[in-house]
Formats: C-alpha cells, sequence, structure tokens
C-alpha cells in the first residue's frame, strides 16, 4: 500500500463533496479510493467532523483568499482591485465555483455548516464593499454596490448559467458599467 499525507485525504475529500455531495464523504469510501486502511486517516484527523471541519476552513482559504489579496487595506487602486475580482471570478482564477456550490449545498442540510457560509458571506460582502470604496462610493452605496455585486456571482453560479469565457469577457464591460457607473472604473 502506498503511504497517504493528510493533504490526499483532504484533497479527496473536496473533490468527493464537489463530484458527489457531503453523503459521500466518508472515511470508508475514501480510504477505499485511496488504496489505503482507515488507519491512516484516523492517525490524520481522529473522526470524520475534523475532517468536515477541516475542508470547510479550506473551502475559506482557497474561495476567500483571493478576495482577501484583492481586497487587502494597503491596496488603494479601486480600479485594478475591481478589475482583478472580475478576472478572478471570469477565468475562476483562485476561486472554484463548483466548490463553493457543493458548501453551499452542504449548508442547507447542516445548521452549523449554514453559519460558517453566512459568516463567509459577510466577510467577502465586506471585502467587496472596501474595493467600492476605494472607487470613491461613500459607506452605505459601496456596501449595496458590493451585496448587489456578490449576490449578482452567487445567483450566477448557482443558476448554473454556462457561458464561454471569451461570452463572460465580452460582457465584462457592461457588468462593469451596470455595477460601477462606469465601463471602465478609473
Amino acid at each position: 500500500m502506498v503511504k497517504r499525507v493528510r493533504d490526499d485525504w483532504l484533497d479527496l475529500a473536496r473533490e468527493t463533496l464537489i463530484r458527489a455531495g457531503i453523503e459521500a464523504v466518508s472515511v470508508q469510501r475514501l480510504s477505499r479510493r485511496l488504496g489505503v486502511t482507515r488507519g491512516g486517516f484516523y492517525g490524520y484527523f481522529g473522526t470524520r467532523d475534523r475532517l468536515l471541519a477541516r475542508l470547510l476552513q479550506d473551502w475559506r482559504e482557497i474561495n476567500t483568499g483571493a478576495l482577501r489579496r484583492i481586497a487587502a487595506p494597503a491596496r488603494k487602486d479601486g480600479a485594478v482591485q475591481i478589475n482583478e475580482l472580475v478576472r478572478m471570478w471570469i477565468e475562476d482564477e483562485d476561486y472554484s465555483p463548483e466548490y463553493d456550490a457543493a458548501v453551499r449545498d452542504w449548508a442547507r442540510r447542516a445548521p452549523k455548516v449554514a453559519r460558517v457560509v453566512r459568516r463567509v458571506d459577510v466577510e467577502r460582502i465586506r471585502l467587496i464593499t472596501r474595493i467600492f470604496r476605494n472607487l470613491d462610493f461613500r459607506p452605505a452605496e459601496a456596501h449595496i454596490r458590493a451585496r448587489i455585486t456578490y449576490y449578482h456571482q452567487v445567483g450566477y453560479y448557482t443558476l448554473a448559467v454556462h457561458e464561454s469565457r471569451r461570452t463572460r469577457r465580452r460582457l465584462s464591460p457592461m457588468y462593469a458599467l451596470v455595477l460601477t457607473g462606469s465601463r471602465h472604473p478609473r
């Protein structure tokens, strides 16, 4: 048998969650797919609940980390920030819409997960609000624009809208106009 590391378990748990849902993330199924006994799993995580907690942390890091970097307080150029945000979503760079959808689906059945998702949503909206503030919008307007922007993007993924990247790139100036009031922010 091949020795597996903690990240192998986490990577497979992520892939399984995305592909088949939270019910499919079982120690037995993961160990079978990895070709190892369950003993290694318990050495790394102890319980399935700890794996699921780590999976939730992984989702938060992967799907919010890039936004944190884009909206970092030291960065003040809102035009650059909004363009990087749009690029992240269009190119699916440093953000996995499938992972986000899988965690949101899990949250519909698990109140603890739903609370984490709500906290992450609040954080993401706060970060996007910062970007709109850097575009010189007043606090209340920046917050509403951030909410509209974020809810639009979550809805885009939830509805499983399928457009080519080319189409999404072509439409981005119109989205910029609607969301920021300018085709090309500053």
